[in-house]
């Protein structure tokens, strides 16, 4: 559990992300805090799809800007920590036209 939420979801927040999203999504991830249910944050790294396995040139998962937030549709499996997060890093395909490199 703590490899993953480690490696596959603070890391990368952690090296890319912006001050705001540091302070949203690390800082509440990386203590003794617990969210609502009195469990500890815990995040999730949502890569794996039926059909696509780990290959995230072929997300066929799509996330579309809606104003400030983001409606993510598809499915996705095999997700480590999924049942215990509070919060998730997710492979998504954003701009089909620009294919692998249109993956967010």
């Amino acid at each position: 559990i703590m490899s993953a939420h480690n490696s596959l979801y603070l890391y990368p927040i952690d090296t890319f992300g912006s001050d705001e999203l540091k302070e949203q999504y690390v800082t509440p991830y990386t203590g003794h805090e617990s969210n609502e249910d009195g469990k500890l944050n815990i995040g999730c790294f949502g890569l794996s799809e039926p059909g696509n396995g780990s290959d995230a040139g072929a997300a066929s998962v799509t996330a579309t800007e809606d104003g400030d937030e983001w409606i993510v549709n598809g499915t996705k499996a095999w997700i480590t920590n999924a049942h215990e997060a509070g919060a998730a890093i997710v492979f998504a395909t954003t701009d089909k036209s620009l294919k692998h490199k249109g993956i967010s």
